[in-house]
């Protein structure tokens, strides 16, 4: 399960029981955060995102990308840094992966 750490001790022993009883706790404010995010869907990504995302997904550089799509190198990564917190995700390996598994582009 998932707790604050500053869950009061009632909390605590609460979900330590539901552990035992092999279910899974989780913290309230954890769960609300969780149900928001779940009711806000994630920003749609562009189509030139789409685009620089599929040629990233292709193993080619931004100096490519931005050859390819006659964009500036500049422009090119500022795509990447929208596509990263449009998916959350950090790197172009996990963007990729990402829009693999939503089925985004196409590998």
């Amino acid at each position: 399960g998932y707790l604050l750490k500053d869950a009061p001790p009632q909390e605590l022993a609460a979900a330590v029981r539901t552990a035992a009883a092999g279910r899974s706790a989780l913290a309230p404010s954890v769960a609300h955060r969780l149900m928001d995010r779940m009711r806000t869907p994630a920003e749609a990504l562009t189509r030139r995102e789409l685009e620089v995302l599929q040629l990233v997904g292709e193993g080619l550089s931004n100096l490519q990308i931005s050859k390819k799509l006659f964009l500036s190198q500049a422009t090119v990564k500022s795509h990447l840094v929208h596509i990263y917190a449009k998916l959350g995700v950090d790197s172009r390996t996990s963007a990729v992966a990402a829009a693999t598994a939503r089925r985004l582009i196409r590998r």
